[in-house]
């Protein structure tokens, strides 16, 4: 049992030396200043949508003053609300929207299916004349962009080896009660938009690297490459749970030479306020990662960064090594009642097990009050709930893991709510960024 119990500490170890490595690499990077054209490529909006009609308009709308020229493409995915009515009444006033339906049995299937099938529409009747020219950019219905987006994925795209880039998604602090009854609503709110604000600072090695993670909300394609994909047999967005992930492996193993950038301009969405729904998401992108290990063979053979190489093998194998983590804490109860003996650490080794990840989430915290512009009050108060969000992400690991191996897949859609009027506009987090440099004020 003993060597048993060293294995599994020499794991933790292992993945808390790769966490540590991960946010001191992130921590130093030099700011991103992605270029920025008026001009270049043609951008279509693919906008999922599935009883989307208390946000659709107000995306719409948000489009429409921010990019002006865009064509924006909607796939309504057998909606039973009024989803495909508003963008029907929307579409005959403006001629750059198109509605697109899916129906049963087909519908409601994943959002992965609904954009390949889309897209296989829109290449049938010849609406991108030149696929080289034009910018696949998807969207979910709540989505926001400023007007900084599109200049940014313009400036990215002008790179011919650029073949997908990512907007910096972020969460909007709407939608929960006021009081003590919305407390905990808000603070998953305020946890959602610090981890999307790490991973953007995340993104800068791996843009570095030559290939940035795709995310979701904001993810950008070159249409001459989603073309390719189809023609080869190959979809664009594959069939697992964490479809966008998987689509930027699929981009580095189609060629390497081919980039995903990473942009700063944000992309802001909802946040999820309940427990519940918030556990669902997390269950499916969890399993969508371990759907993902097929890929590790394939990302080694294949030449290509090391560090995208590492970065990416880290992210598929996390939810398996993660498990070795939860069996090494839970044990330790056993240990003591059984007098088991694992892996000896001197007290300094523990100190630094302690004291290191607090010391990170304290340099998030303060630079996230930075950016924000908020009080620096506002930072013992996102330490105090780190441990209740860190705390409900746990309890979706063993969901994750009993519907891998019973093999259920449930693709888990956010329920809405009305911010037809927004915190604050979309650039104004933005400007608090491009207004000062946080990484020069912490080093």
């Amino acid at each position: 049992m003993r060597y048993v119990l060293i294995a599994i500490d020499l794991i933790g170890l292992l993945l808390f030396t790769l966490y540590a490595t991960q946010q001191l690499l992130s921590a130093a990077q030099r700011r991103l200043r992605p270029p920025e054209r008026e001009d270049g490529v043609r951008l279509t909006f693919l906008i999922p949508a599935l009883n989307e009609a208390q946000v659709i308009g107000a995306t719409l709308a948000n489009l429409r003053a921010t990019v002006p020229g865009a064509r924006l493409v909607v796939i309504d995915d057998a909606s039973d609300d009024d989803t495909a009515a508003i963008v029907a009444r929307v579409a005959r006033q403006d001629p750059l929207v198109t509605l697109l339906r899916r129906q049963p049995p087909e519908a409601r299937q994943n959002k992965g299916r609904a954009m390949n099938w889309a897209v296989r529409q829109l290449l049938r009747s010849s609406f991108f004349p030149d696929p080289a020219q034009d910018v696949l950019v998807v969207l979910d219905a709540d989505g926001r962009v400023g007007a900084d987006f599109p200049r940014q994925v313009r400036g990215a795209f002008a790179d011919p080896n650029v073949m997908a880039a990512q907007g910096w998604m972020r969460f909007r602090q709407t939608g929960a009660p006021a009081g003590a009854r919305g407390a905990l609503g808000r603070t998953l709110l305020l946890q959602q938009d610090i981890e999307a604000f790490i991973t953007g600072h995340i993104q800068r090695y791996r843009h570095r690297g030559g290939t940035a993670s795709l995310t979701g909300n904001g993810q950008c394609m070159r249409a001459s490459y989603v073309a390719d994909q189809l023609a080869r047999g190959v979809d664009p967005w594959p069939e697992v749970l964490l479809e966008d992930f998987a689509s930027a492996v699929e981009i580095r193993l189609h060629d390497p030479a081919h980039r995903v950038a990473a942009l700063t301009a944000h992309v802001s969405q909802q946040g999820l306020i309940e427990v519940p729904g918030f556990i669902r998401q997390r269950v499916r992108w969890t399993q969508g990662a371990m759907e993902c290990l097929a890929y590790l063979p394939r990302l080694w053979r294949r030449p290509g960064p090391l560090v995208t190489r590492l970065d990416f093998s880290y992210f598929i194998l996390g939810p398996w090594l993660n498990a070795l983590l939860i069996l090494s804490i839970a044990s330790q109860g056993l240990r003591r009642m059984f007098g088991w003996e694992g892996l000896p650490l001197s007290p300094a080794a523990g100190l630094v097990l302690t004291v290191l990840p607090l010391l990170f989430q304290l340099n998030w915290a303060a630079r996230y009050c930075l950016e924000r512009r908020l009080p620096w009050t506002m930072v013992p108060v996102i330490l105090l709930g780190l441990p209740v969000y860190s705390f409900v992400l746990l309890t979706s690991l063993p969901l994750a893991y009993f519907n891998h191996f019973t093999g259920r897949r449930g693709w888990y859609k956010s329920v809405r709510h009305d911010d037809s009027e927004p915190e604050a506009p979309e650039d104004t987090a933005q400007a608090a960024y491009a207004a000062q440099d946080p990484d020069l004020s912490f080093r």
